[in-house]
């Protein structure tokens, strides 16, 4: 069991699920800066559809949170302006499609591991969270695998 910020105990399942909800909101979050910034029609295409994939996670998330009661506290301030501030810093002078996918390829490796980890974190969490942690995890796989083609 994990403890949430006001002390109280959680169980794996809500762990699991706030844990998809941060990820896809970290990615939604970061193609919401990447997306205005993309040249290439094809490249911003996919960025577009990954967009609606992570939105379409999160909300199954958030949906299996509010049928047991709970509701995901989601990406703090903080980490969002961080994000913003990594992505700005890393696009300042280059914003080519292959900067571009790069980051986003890099960051979707991260999004793995901390799939990974989740599952490993949270073991008794029901067969439905950990299928929705699998979806996000070979989404995120995809992803890499998707940008890559634009370096």
């Amino acid at each position: 069991m994990a403890e949430d910020n006001t002390g109280k105990m959680k169980d794996d399942n809500t762990s699991m699920l706030e844990a998809v909800v941060e990820n896809t909101e970290l990615g939604k979050n970061t193609l919401d800066d990447i997306i205005p910034m993309a040249q290439d029609g094809l490249f911003k295409a996919e960025l577009l559809r990954e967009k609606n994939v992570y939105h379409d996670i999160n909300g199954e998330a958030h949906m299996c949170l509010a049928a047991g009661g709970e509701q995901a506290k989601g990406q703090t301030p903080m980490a969002k302006m961080n994000v913003k501030l990594g992505i700005g810093m890393k696009t300042i002078a280059d914003k080519s499609t292959r900067n571009l996918a790069e980051m986003l390829a890099q960051g979707c490796g991260q999004g793995v591991m901390d799939c990974l980890k989740s599952q490993k974190d949270y073991p008794n969490a029901t067969p439905g969270a950990k299928k929705l942690m699998q979806k996000l995890q070979d989404f995120e796989q995809d992803s890499m695998v998707k940008m890559g083609e634009f370096l």
